[in-house]
């Protein structure tokens, strides 16, 4: 039982940053992710850690499906924040 609620709770995790990686905030749930990115800008990146943990405590044979889409959704975001960060800083 314990399994289960890890599994569901880093597929949770993944819908919501998956979610915010393509929001829109005019429509009517913009205003959770909204919420979200006020919150902390790296909510992505915790949901993304905690959805790992509990991937790796959850089912045994979901553990790397889950764990290998977490990691993609994180290195598009990291591609995301490098390149919002530094490159399009003005010399």
């Amino acid at each position: 039982m314990g399994r289960n609620i890890f599994s569901a709770l880093s597929i949770l995790c993944l819908l919501l940053t998956f979610f915010m990686f393509g929001y829109d905030s005019t429509k009517w749930y913009g205003g959770f992710f909204t919420f979200l990115y006020d919150a902390n800008m790296f909510m992505p990146f915790i949901l993304g850690a905690l959805g790992i943990v509990s991937a790796l405590l959850g089912i045994k044979g979901h553990r790397m499906v889950l764990v290998v889409l977490h990691l993609f959704i994180l290195l598009l975001f990291l591609g995301i924040y490098l390149k919002t960060f530094y490159g399009y800083n003005e010399s």
